[in-house]
């Protein structure tokens, strides 16, 4: 097996979930693939998870599409995801947090589970979401 390889995936959101939750179960089977360990399988899944249901809600305003982008290497997993949604969303700015809210934390979460997380918003619109995991030798 190529110890090195990319998933590159366009998900088309058309309002309905089931595109989300077949790219978490690929994003599963392509590290289980990999032999990466569950642990880190679960953290990787989850943030994802998170960041893609944000590009859902901000980026394609329930339809659209949002690009995503996924490389094992023997010392890390990456995986970005790219929307082109609207140019004032205020992803990654440090937004303080309602303890009152259910909503809100997926950014913290997603920087407690991986090692590297940066968000970047073009000015012609959408946002690219890149999260780093580090593999332990």
């Amino acid at each position: 097996m190529n110890r090195t390889s990319s998933l590159r995936r366009t998900i088309i959101v058309d309002g309905s979930p089931e595109p989300v939750r077949a790219m978490r179960a690929l994003l599963a089977s392509f590290l289980h693939d990999r032999c990466v360990p569950e642990d880190v399988v679960r953290a990787v899944v989850l943030a994802f998870g998170e960041a893609l249901d944000n590009a859902w809600e901000h980026g394609t305003t329930g339809r659209g599409e949002v690009r995503v982008r996924l490389r094992y290497a023997p010392r890390f997993v990456m995986v970005s995801l790219l929307d082109r949604g609207s140019k004032v969303v205020p992803l990654g700015r440090p937004v303080p947090v309602d303890v009152n809210s259910e909503r809100g934390r997926g950014f913290q979460l997603m920087n407690k589970l991986m090692d590297e997380v940066r968000v970047r918003s073009f000015p012609e619109g959408g946002t690219r979401v890149s999260m780093l995991k580090r593999l332990d030798e």
